[in-house]
């Protein structure tokens, strides 16, 4: 009788083992998965915020009176723009601005320099995001007929 009773435990306990080594590899994959949509959700998030951030320096180009102050304008928002422990550095490209480009729109372009949260291996801890917006021109009266 006691070693039908030592037989059963045994058989339970090679499936529990069992059972133990399957969440365990199952653990192994699933964890990279879901750190690599945390960086992913990071990317989307911060490639968002970086596309608002140069539409607003747009607008606030296209409602200055001229290419110097809308360029001065488009900075201040940069400027004003809260860093953080992901987003390290936002900058303004001053080459790439331009005021009133013939069509009557401003053209501005922002970069933003991420960190991601878990870097894993294969990967580079940094992705730099660049956006580019145009706005027509609002801040410029018309002389009257």
């Amino acid at each position: 009788m006691h070693s039908r009773r030592h037989r059963r435990n045994s058989g339970e306990r090679a499936r529990a083992g069992q059972t133990f080594i399957e969440v365990v590899c199952g653990m192994m994959i699933l964890i990279p998965i879901a750190l690599l949509g945390i960086d992913l959700m990071t990317l989307v998030l911060a490639n968002s915020a970086n596309d608002t951030l140069c539409k607003n320096c747009a607008r606030a180009a296209a409602n200055a009176k001229d290419s110097g102050s809308g360029m001065a304008a488009a900075v201040q928002i940069v400027q004003d723009f809260k860093n953080s422990a992901i987003i390290e550095k936002v900058g303004f490209d001053t080459s790439k601005f331009v005021y009133n480009d013939g069509k009557g729109a401003v053209i501005t372009e922002t970069v933003m320099l991420v960190n991601l949260p878990v870097v894993l291996p294969g990967m580079t801890p940094q992705v730099l995001f660049r956006a580019r917006a145009s706005q027509p021109v609002v801040g410029v009266s018309v002389a009257p007929v």
